[in-house]
């Protein structure tokens, strides 16, 4: 990791309490510790998330492209469908 800074932040007292529920309950040694770990979570959620992202544009442009008809084309194939169903 690189350069530590100090920020100061402000969390409604449920998160406060939660934290400091933590650090008493020996979970984690410092509220520092819980907010690293948090942190890092999230982070690594994030990247997860990103990956998937990426993963399903690759599926996607390596599926193909239709061409597309516009609006027009849309409705006739839902009233096609729904002529069908009626018959």
């Amino acid at each position: 990791m690189g350069k530590i800074e100090k920020v100061s932040v402000e969390v409604p007292a449920e998160f406060l309490a939660c934290v400091e529920n933590a650090v008493a309950g020996g979970d984690f040694v410092s509220v520092q510790h819980v907010v690293d770990a948090a942190l890092r979570a999230w982070a690594s959620k994030r990247e997860a998330d990103l990956a998937n992202v990426r993963a399903l544009i690759d599926e996607g442009i390596a599926s193909g492209f239709e061409s597309w008809d516009g609006v027009d084309g849309i409705l006739a194939e839902g009233g096609r469908k729904l002529a069908e169903r009626h018959l």
